[in-house]
């Protein structure tokens, strides 16, 4: 292992002591449960835009190690403690790390993905 690997280890580690939820996050991959360590960023602002107008940001998303999620796939559930979320989008592996942008509650009826401008 590289010495930039190994440091870049010691500070996810750290990362991990300060950051992680201290509610259980468990994964449901495939049936299986799996607990994991996890850093949860729950946007809660509003962006105003000029001119008047708001955006609010409302979707959660965690941090996690890259090998704790194998086999996870979009619409797999989360859940933080009592609070049930699920998958929407799993991000691009980034030296052991990947992000999940998380949608709150249960999945419904799936929606077919936007291919097109609407005419």
């Amino acid at each position: 292992m590289s010495r930039y690997a190994q440091r870049l280890k010691r500070v996810d580690s750290t990362v991990d002591r300060i950051f992680a939820e201290t509610k259980c996050v468990m994964l449901m991959i495939s049936g299986e449960c799996r607990t994991i360590t996890a850093i949860l960023e729950k946007p809660d602002g509003l962006n105003q835009i000029s001119g008047g107008g708001n955006i609010e940001h409302v979707s959660p998303a965690l941090s996690v190690h890259t090998a704790d999620i194998t086999g996870l796939m979009k619409r797999d559930a989360v859940t933080i403690g009592t609070d049930r979320y699920w998958v929407t989008h799993i991000g691009a592996d980034e030296m052991g790390r990947t992000r999940l942008t998380l949608a709150t509650g249960a999945p419904s009826q799936p929606v077919a993905d936007i291919t097109k401008w609407s005419p």
